[in-house]
């Protein structure tokens, strides 16, 4: 296998970053020093700064102080997740953007597996090897994952997995209308209409030392499912549009 040569690549590095003053700092130093190994063109690492009530914004202002690739994007009140997401890839300003949660529950060295897939796939999207979460998260991503492939025929193993790499062109092509957990699979269910390829990678995943978890919460669930049901007839007439024009 030809390695890339990263001298050509420029990336976009991205955390949403909600209750994480103590992961936040730990988080971004981690992706500077392996970002300078990684000898690029260039790159750039936003922290999208989701209204903590906690210091998270003050660190993340610190951090952009002592770094000059490091900036930070903050949001008044809460957005959620989705958002919070959205702003990270529509503020990509790199050819490739990379996106992990600012909770420090990967390792970044394992970023440099999925750089050095770039010449080969358009997305390397990471599924978990071992989930460090509770039973009911264990379970509710195995349903979440389940729901999907029955009603989009998708078949990813963990949709969800907060590890990613795309080309952010495709954030040029699509617009991202989730404001919830809904927005990974929206992301790769419109990249599917578009033919981006992909490539799935397993990674590790580390427990949640410090900071406050809210995916799981109820309203969170609610909301997403009905993100679903809303979006299953666009992409079912999306896919038939697709396919019509396949068979001339």
């Amino acid at each position: 296998m030809n390695f890339p040569d990263n001298s050509q690549i420029t990336l976009s590095v991205f955390f949403p970053a909600y209750y994480d003053e103590l992961n936040i700092g730990k988080v971004t130093r981690n992706a500077v020093k392996i970002l300078e190994e990684l000898k690029l063109k260039d790159y750039e690492i936003i922290i999208i700064e989701d209204g903590s009530p906690d210091r998270t914004g003050e660190v993340a202002d610190e951090l952009a102080g002592e770094f000059s690739k490091v900036r930070v994007i903050h949001h008044e009140k809460n957005m959620g997740y989705g958002a919070t997401l959205k702003d990270g890839f529509v503020n990509a300003k790199m050819d490739y953007v990379f996106y992990t949660d600012g909770d420090n529950q990967f390792d970044l060295t394992e970023m440099k597996k999925f750089i050095a897939l770039i010449p080969f796939s358009d997305i390397v999207v990471g599924y978990r090897k071992h989930k460090q979460y509770s039973l009911y998260r264990k379970f509710t991503s195995l349903c979440y994952n389940y729901l999907l492939k029955i009603i989009f025929d998708i078949h990813y193993w963990d949709i969800d997995c907060a590890f990613k790499l795309f080309k952010t062109d495709l954030f040029r092509k699509i617009e991202i209308k989730s404001i919830d957990a809904f927005i990974d699979a929206e992301i790769m269910l419109k990249a599917n209409l578009l033919d981006y390829t992909v490539t799935e990678l397993g990674v590790q995943h580390l427990p949640r030392l410090d900071g406050v978890s809210t995916g799981a919460r109820p309203s969170v669930i609610l909301r997403t499912i009905r993100e679903i049901f809303d979006y299953r007839k666009e992409y079912a007439a999306e896919m038939r549009k697709k396919k019509e024009l396949q068979r001339g």
